[in-house]
């Protein structure tokens, strides 16, 4: 759902199965002409897993429909784009978030951030790397580990504190949910889920090498490093099927 607002540009849309994707040249600079000007935007990360666990879960599928902006995260979607015959540019979640806190890092703007998400240690460690870079950068960390009570106070803290920038990774969909059922504490903030970006961040984990990431096989490097997750990764070849059969149909019936 976009915020209708002629200073702002517009997106546009390219439908992913049930979905979308939202096309810009530059999603750091909408983003943040948008946080200086307060309005309130949910951005989903998208990639083919997701969209996969999206067919099958009502709840994602809505949350990710009624979000702000829609970005071409994994390689999957890429491809799926090629396919129909458009060349755009992937967009890394973790990406798109580090380039949000260089820029606010780098100015004197003395906007709040957020961190939510990981193990105590971790995202304790992610809030310190970024700030060892920025000092004035002003980062609000919470684990991800809090329920009931704690859960309660944290919601609290946040409408309190309004921070500008809310990065939120409790993991798909559990993430995109939290975040549409609570972007109401802080209306006029950006919300993004980032995954396991701060694992990242933290030292936990690495990224995959450039070339890996270049050739769209960013894929392959998370499954080496997190070899449990074969399952889910088993969401990946279905994608691409059905990317495939999407294609043979368009082109049938032009």
């Amino acid at each position: 759902m976009l915020t209708t607002d002629s200073k702002l540009p517009s997106p546009r849309t390219f439908p992913i199965l049930s979905l979308y994707v939202h096309l810009l040249d530059n999603y750091r600079d909408w983003l943040l002409d948008r946080l200086h000007r307060g309005v309130g935007t949910h951005v989903v990360t998208l990639n083919a897993e997701m969209s996969m666990m999206a067919e099958k879960n009502l709840a994602l599928n809505q949350a990710i429909q009624a979000a702000d902006l829609v970005i071409p995260d994994g390689a999957g979607i890429i491809i799926y784009m090629r396919l129909r015959g458009l060349k755009h540019q992937r967009c890394p979640g973790i990406e798109l978030a580090a380039s949000l806190i260089e820029k606010i890092g780098q100015s004197s703007l003395s906007d709040s951030l957020c961190f939510f998400g990981g193990t105590p240690e971790t995202i304790e460690r992610a809030a310190q790397a970024w700030q060892k870079k920025f000092p004035n950068l002003s980062i609000l960390a919470q684990n991800g580990y809090i329920t009931g009570d704690s859960e309660v106070d944290w919601k609290q803290t946040l409408q309190i504190k309004q921070p500008k920038i809310i990065f939120v990774g409790i993991g798909v969909p559990r993430q995109e949910l939290w975040i549409k059922e609570n972007r109401a504490l802080c209306p006029n903030s950006i919300w993004i889920g980032v995954g396991g970006s701060f694992d990242i961040w933290a030292g936990n984990k690495s990224r995959a090498p450039k070339w890996l990431r270049n050739n769209n096989l960013e894929w392959s490097y998370r499954l080496y490093q997190e070899p449990w997750r074969w399952r889910r990764m088993l969401s990946l070849p279905q994608f691409f099927w059905r990317s495939l059969l999407a294609a043979s149909q368009n082109s049938f019936n032009s």
